[in-house]
């Protein structure tokens, strides 16, 4: 027997979803059915009848379990009531909640319910009268299983809903599957524009996935949504500088491009190909991460065919011209190969001396006949200011996306949607991450993510990110108009909850403000609760306007005592993190000083401002008298803790600041993202040097406030740990040892005296 004929077998079991309430409540049974019948035809008057059918339901409950029931009780009072004194367990209340909202709306806003929502109703429409039936009618009832909702006419169905409902009913669009209609396939063209699951936002978007076959690409030339969505880069002038030379030149000539996967090498070449086209046919391109001449060649054999003209035997003989871009971990393998050692050490010399593979400083290339270079290592997302770190690519990049201009294909998307939909959760995403504040303030979350994991973002993850903050993972989820459906994957939750759907996203969720206490915080959660209406908590707190439409959604939320506990976390959720993204009284409450102070000093080590540097030299210096313990003033202890008896020497630091080279750029776009500073022991003259992240910087801040380190903070600051015992030889320990009874508080001074050559023992206090 087909799949096909089971499956119609199955769905023929009943002639409704709801035909076996018909023994035990015929009435109920004939509201179910005419709500079943209009749900794809007259959704508003399907939901009023399910709306209908519950309040029957509840009435018929309270007579069951001897509860008084009043004809002034409202529907939503029975609710509750019924909820609280544990008739329904918090799943139930959902379902008879979420189809008593429908049918207000249904009732009061015509036309503003989305399909989906509809099939979301009827199955917890099947999922109350089976437990009904369970409950108060038969225990050993044999309930079918859930039946999908069938059009009856599914040829008068618009091509959105056919999409939905192929997503959501896929027993019975099997039915349909002979015709092979365009019309019903994933991806279809509504006047001459995409869509995916009846969305043209949604394919837009999609086009942004690492997944998509937009997103890896050769030099040939960009497609016109590649050219839309191009940002011009500082690396893009200089590469074409280095490109306008090489073509002037009458010697052979190779520009490295080198960068890491994805950071948009092959973006900038088709970008230039487009550009300058006459310059770019110049030049042989290869490309590492996409190209091989013979599948038997493993990409060092590739690479030493491609560089024969310019070998150390046949460079000074060749005039050829080659664009090489290449993966910083490609190129470190062929340096070390035998290649590079013996046909290529031109080249090998110019790479190692051009210091590329050094994270923790910028390449510096000395002009070279032959050679030119382009590091994308060294520019980062982001760049640095005095008032903190900016990334005017990531913000031109978000601006590409939400522009209102006719040449954005997103923005002209989604008015295609909103001509349909008036809501829906992708539609709400779309705007409110079209807020500029919510742009600025993702902006920061993603600096200090890098920062603070010590990432490389690439372009690509860049824009995959962007889809996964805007894009829910079901269609259910997605194209919801139910506002308190929509709360999970609202934006401001999804850019704090996506731990599932990507590392990168998973890092982000450790910025979430939900995790940040404070008494303000605090105070406004309890007044969130206290207040009765969600829509007038959310408005005395969030004064950005561009938050005010999606607000007004709150409004038609009943008092908060009627809601569920699921549904209340998820307000107060949103409240914080929305609190966090748009402007709000609540945004002093968020502010990590902590961070704020290390990108400071970040911008003033690269600018060789070395007075600004001057507390973060001395908190380091308290810190490293904390990290060991230090019974008094310069003294430090030398052994480990835990033993009654400590030994400690005099160690005096002095600060020995690096000499860096000055500038007063107001952005810095170049620079290293650590700080390495130096420090020397009196009297020696000898300079030690420790590297200062964000992380060990905000744990020497919480050391020097008080706070005492666990094991795993030692092994997290192993280096700091082994700078501070490379001090240790340079202490006075050879002339005097400071002996410390830590149970009874005694301390003796073992002291050399070198006039005498002798030693001195004295107690201390």
């Amino acid at each position: 027997m087909s799949i096909l004929l089971e499956n119609r077998q199955v769905l023929d079991l009943q002639k409704y979803a709801f035909e076996f309430i018909e023994p035990y409540k015929s009435g109920w049974g004939i509201l179910a059915e005419e709500f079943e019948n209009t749900l794809f035809s007259d959704i508003d008057s399907s939901l009023i009848k399910a709306r209908k059918l519950c309040e029957l339901i509840v009435e018929d409950i309270f007579r069951k379990e001897k509860i008084e029931y009043s004809r002034f009780l409202k529907h939503v009072e029975a609710l509750a009531a019924l909820r609280n004194t544990e008739v329904l367990d918090e799943t139930l209340f959902k379902s008879f909640d979420r189809i008593r909202r429908l049918g207000n709306t249904a009732a009061h806003e015509h036309g503003k319910i989305a399909i989906i929502d509809g099939l979301h109703a009827h199955r917890n429409l099947y999922e109350i009268l089976k437990w009904y039936v369970e409950v108060y009618e038969s225990y050993e009832a044999k309930i079918p299983e859930y039946q999908e909702a069938k059009p009856h006419n599914p040829q008068d169905l618009s091509e959105q809903v056919k999409q939905i409902i192929s997503e959501m009913v896929p027993q019975y669009m099997g039915q349909f599957k002979e015709e092979k209609s365009e019309q019903l396939q994933t991806e279809v063209m509504i006047n001459e524009m995409s869509t995916i699951q009846g969305s043209h936002l949604l394919y837009q978007l999609s086009k942004l996935r690492e997944s998509s076959q937009d997103a890896v690409e050769g030099y040939k030339g960009l497609s016109e949504f590649k050219r839309y969505l191009h940002v011009k880069r500082p690396l893009e002038e200089i590469l074409e500088r280095h490109i306008n030379e090489a073509v002037e030149s009458s010697v052979s000539q190779i520009i490295f491009v080198c960068g890491s996967v994805g950071d948009g090498k092959s973006h900038l070449l088709s970008h230039l190909s487009s550009t300058i086209p006459e310059k770019l046919a110049q030049f042989e391109i290869h490309n590492d991460a996409t190209e091989s001449f013979d599948p038997k060649k493993n990409s060092l054999d590739t690479l030493a065919e491609v560089l024969k003209p310019f070998s150390d035997s046949r460079i000074e003989h060749s005039n050829e011209k080659l664009i090489l871009a290449i993966n910083l971990g490609v190129l470190n393998n062929f340096l070390e190969s035998e290649y590079a050692t013996n046909d290529f050490t031109r080249i090998r010399n110019y790479i190692v001396e051009a210091n590329v593979f050094d994270s923790n400083s910028i390449s510096v290339t000395k002009n070279h006949p032959h050679f030119r270079l382009v590091n994308f290592g060294d520019y980062n997302m982001y760049e640095l200011t005095p008032n903190g770190p900016v990334s005017s690519y990531i913000s031109d990049l978000f601006s590409r996306i939400t522009n209102p201009v006719a040449q954005n294909p997103f923005y002209q998307a989604y008015k295609k949607d909103k001509q349909t939909n008036e809501i829906n959760t992708l539609l709400v995403n779309y705007e409110m991450f079209s807020s500029k504040t919510v742009q600025e303030q993702i902006i920061k979350l993603i600096i200090k993510t890098i920062i603070k994991d010590k990432i490389i973002l690439s372009s690509r993850i860049l824009l995959n990110y962007i889809y996964d903050i805007l894009v829910p993972i079901t269609t259910e989820e997605m194209m919801t108009s139910d506002f308190l459906d929509m709360l999970p994957n609202l934006l401001p939750n999804l850019v704090f909850e996506g731990f599932d759907k990507s590392p990168f996203l998973k890092m982000m969720a450790r910025q979430d403000p939900i995790h940040q206490r404070s008494i303000d915080v605090d105070r406004s959660l309890i007044d969130l609760h206290n207040n009765g209406s969600y829509y007038i908590a959310y408005r005395n707190v969030i004064h950005d306007s561009s938050a005010q439409e999606w607000i007004s959604y709150l409004e038609s939320i009943e008092d908060i005592a009627y809601l569920d506990k699921d549904t209340k976390r998820e307000l107060s959720e949103l409240f914080i993190r929305s609190c966090y993204l748009y402007e709000s009284s609540l945004q002093d409450a968020f502010l990590d000083k902590v961070y704020m102070n290390y990108t400071k000093y970040l911008y003033a080590y690269n600018t060789g401002q070395k007075r600004m540097l001057q507390n973060l030299y001395f908190d380091i210096d308290k810190s490293i008298y904390l990290w060991k313990g230090a019974p008094k003033t310069n003294y430090l202890y030398i052994d480990e803790e835990g033993h009654q008896y400590r030994i400690a020497e005099r160690l005096q630091l002095r600060n020995a600041p690096k000499a860096l080279p000055t500038n007063n750029l107001e952005v810095v776009e170049r620079f290293t993202s650590s700080l390495v500073l130096g420090f020397r022991c009196d009297p020696f003259e000898e300079i030690h040097e420790v590297e200062i992240d964000l992380s060990l910087y905000s744990l020497i801040v919480r050391v020097n406030n008080g706070y005492r380190l666990n094991k795993k903070d030692r092994d997290d600051s192993i280096k700091f740990i082994e700078f501070i015992e490379n001090l240790l030889p340079f202490g006075r320990q050879m002339e005097e040892i400071l002996i410390t009874d830590t149970e009874n508080g005694h301390a003796f001074l073992l002291e050399y005296d070198p006039d005498f050559e002798t030693y001195s023992f004295r107690r201390e206090n």
